[in-house]
């Protein structure tokens, strides 16, 4: 389970990657929208979902590393 969990992390994490590669930076959407409007937001939204994602995973990976 441990795996299965670990593999589809790392798969959400690359296409979460290669999908913020797509859009411009954070710094682009402030400066073009402004720090509030829905694309910073939005743009913020997305690096917070995708830090969550590979904290989990090095939790899961260091979890497994202890329990070995």
């Amino acid at each position: 389970m441990a795996d299965e969990t670990e593999q589809q992390l790392r798969e959400k994490i690359a296409f979460q990657r290669s999908f913020m590669a797509n859009f411009p930076t954070l710094t682009t959407i402030a400066q073009k929208w402004g720090i509030s409007s829905p694309e910073t937001k939005s743009k913020a939204q997305l690096i917070k979902e995708l830090s969550d994602d590979e904290e989990q995973l090095e939790l899961l990976i260091e979890s497994k590393r202890i329990a070995a």
